[in-house]
Formats: structure tokens, C-alpha cells, sequence
């Protein structure tokens, strides 16, 4: 495969409960295209997956949420399974972070019940995407444009429905993330709970950020993002 994503950090942000495959293939797959990955939990230690029936295999974590940086990753990825995404969308850390992909245009791609972070993170609204059947109606409520395809990618955000989509997936998020950041999706967001502004971003942790302006942004895109 060509080595597209040289250079990239991606975040794989996930806490127990998440669909073993739809973080073990993706990962394979941007690790095979030369980006390096990290996963991001809540938690310290390890992460339990699920695996269709049952519990699967521990993933070690390699950083807490609270002492990620939002800054030093160039695209997100959400897998899903159905207690994963429940349990990071209750987590003001986690949503937070994820919300700074949305604010500051990096490519996301979020599958089967993955999207449902998104929500909490103000990034759905007027997005044409879609995910696992049973939360249509909840991305649906929060202002999306739901269809039923395997992939469906807009403006740098890649979604999918299922583990069976992952091949077309996998495709479709290399592709966004080697394309990089999306400047029209600084215009367009607006968040819903005021917690974040449509022209400003930040930089550095949770514990001590400063804001940086959508010019200062763009204007940085040609440099070694993050």
C-alpha cells in the first residue's frame, strides 16, 4: 500500500465496550499506510473490545485523555460498538477533545455507533453521513443528513455503518486523511452549547489552553501539522 500517510498522527479515541474490529482493522490499515496511531482512552492501562457477542481482547492504551493534546494529531477516528460511544459522550474530557477536530477542520472518521460522540461534540449538524441503523433517528434529531451507505464522506468527515463497510471505509479515511485538514468547516460550525467559538480554535491541553485564530490556523496548514 502506498505510504499516503507518512508523517500522520492519528488519535483513536475509545473506552471499554468499543467493536474490536472497527479498531484493529482501521488501525491496521492507516498504520499500513504509514501513519502512526495512538489510542486514547479515559482510562490508563488497557481497554477491553467486544467482539460481535461477547468481550474480546485488551488494547493497551497509549495516553489518558487528560494528558492528550488535541494539537499533536492531524485526524480523529472513532470506532464504535454500542457501550463505547455511550460511555465517551458522558465524559466532558472526551467530548472536548473531539470537539476541537471539529472546530479546527482535521479529517474524522467515525463508524457504526461511533457518531454518536459527534453529537455531544456539535459536529453532525448539516453533515450528510451515516451509522449504525439504530441511532439514525438520534443523528437525524441533531440536525443531520442520515443515508444508508457504507461510506459516506463530507467535507473531510468519513463514516460508515458496520464492520462489514470497514474495506470501504478504510479507503475513504485514508484518502480524507491524507487530504488533510478541511478550512470550510471552520465557517461552518456552530456549536450548540456554547462551548466552542466559530473563529477561534485552541492549542495545548485541557488544563491550559490559549486560543488561536482561524487565520493563524489556516495560515499554519502548510507546516507539520500537530
Amino acid at each position: 500500500m502506498p505510504q499516503q500517510l507518512t508523517g500522520k498522527r492519528v488519535a483513536i479515541v475509545v473506552t471499554d465496550g468499543f467493536e474490536q474490529d472497527e479498531l484493529e482493522k482501521p488501525r491496521q490499515a492507516l498504520e499500513e499506510a504509514g501513519a502512526k496511531t495512538e489510542v486514547i482512552s479515559p482510562k490508563s492501562g488497557t481497554v477491553k473490545g467486544w467482539k460481535y457477542t461477547d468481550w474480546g481482547t485488551e488494547v493497551p492504551v497509549d495516553k489518558e485523555l487528560r494528558s492528550a493534546d488535541p494539537n499533536e494529531y492531524d485526524a480523529l477516528m472513532l470506532p464504535g460498538g454500542q457501550m463505547n460511544p455511550d460511555n465517551l459522550r458522558t465524559d466532558v474530557t472526551a467530548v472536548q477533545f473531539v470537539e476541537s477536530f471539529v472546530r479546527t477542520g482535521k479529517p474524522i472518521a467515525a463508524i457504526c455507533h461511533g457518531p454518536l460522540t459527534l453529537i455531544e461534540a456539535n459536529g453532525v449538524r448539516g453533515r450528510r453521513m451515516t451509522s449504525f441503523p439504530s441511532i439514525k433517528t438520534d443523528l437525524k434529531n441533531a440536525g443531520a443528513d442520515w443515508v444508508d451507505q457504507e461510506v459516506v464522506t463530507d467535507q473531510g468527515l468519513v463514516t460508515s455503518r458496520k464492520p462489514d463497510d470497514i474495506p470501504a471505509f478504510n479507503r475513504k479515511m485514508i484518502e480524507e486523511f491524507a487530504e488533510g485538514r478541511h478550512p470550510s468547516r471552520l465557517r461552518s460550525f456552530t456549536p450548540a452549547t456554547g462551548t466552542g467559538k466559530p473563529e477561534t480554535t485552541t492549542e495545548g491541553t485541557f488544563a491550559g489552553t490559549k486560543e488561536k485564530s482561524s487565520q493563524e490556523n489556516l495560515g499554519s496548514q502548510g507546516r507539520g501539522q500537530n
